[in-house]
């Protein structure tokens, strides 16, 4: 066999290698399609395009055609305010993170008018969401709520008047998340720390609960009494 012919061969073996990866490539993409149409059709209603995400975007990244694509997506489904059009978005900045595959909506790209008022006599403070948090997708903005730190020796009240200033996007994953709430200004540091440690709580008492008398129900620990001369213990 001729050194020639030898080369020829290799490269046909290439060429040959490279269309059958295409071919499988395209085949896979042909069954996932037929998947994700099949759970389309399953679901029933109306198919629209909605821009996802294509990777995990943060706060501060801009949206380009390399980080996210259109997707069809059950109308019926889509996220409240998602964006339709990747021209609309092209070339904004994220300013709330979203998850790899999440489509994207209008609150990621919300500006400081989403932000409420910072209340008389208070400091905005932003916390990251975790899951032990306590906090829930559906916490309005004025929404008045407590902060308890829970620690080995239980829960402990330790901020009653607190308001939410801002809401938890609807899209993109809630552990990516912050929220900004309005602390009085001696509460700052032990909510902070609270936080940095995992141990803050958020809950949100009804309207008929004070929780600020439980921060006056300090139980006194007991006297003890010494018995004076002449006096038996």
């Amino acid at each position: 066999m001729s050194l020639r012919f030898r080369i020829v061969l290799s490269m046909a073996c290439a060429v040959l290698g490279v269309v059958s990866c295409l071919a499988y490539a395209g085949t896979v993409r042909a069954e996932a399609e037929k998947v994700r149409s099949d759970a389309i059709e399953r679901f029933g209603g109306e198919v629209a395009q909605l821009v996802v995400a294509d990777q995990a975007l943060e706060a501060g990244d801009v949206i380009t055609e390399r980080n996210v694509r259109t997707r069809d997506w059950v109308a019926d489904l889509a996220p409240e305010g998602a964006v339709v059009s990747l021209q609309d978005v092209l070339g904004k900045e994220v300013r709330v993170p979203v998850s790899k595959g999440a489509p994207l909506t209008d609150l990621n790209f919300r500006d400081e008018s989403t932000l409420a008022k910072v209340p008389s006599g208070h400091v905005a403070v932003s916390v990251p969401v975790t899951d032990k948090l306590g906090i829930s997708r559906g916490v309005l903005r004025g929404a008045r709520i407590s902060a308890y730190a829970v620690s080995d020796d239980g829960p402990r009240l330790i901020a009653s008047d607190v308001e939410v200033l801002s809401e938890l996007t609807a899209g993109g994953s809630l552990s990516a998340q912050q929220i900004t709430i309005a602390v009085l200004p001696e509460d700052v540091a032990t909510i902070l720390g609270a936080s940095a440690t995992g141990d803050l709580r958020l809950v949100i008492p009804a309207d008929d609960v004070d929780v600020s008398d439980e921060q006056a129900e300090e139980v006194e620990p007991p006297v003890e009494m010494v018995p004076g001369e002449g006096v038996e213990a």
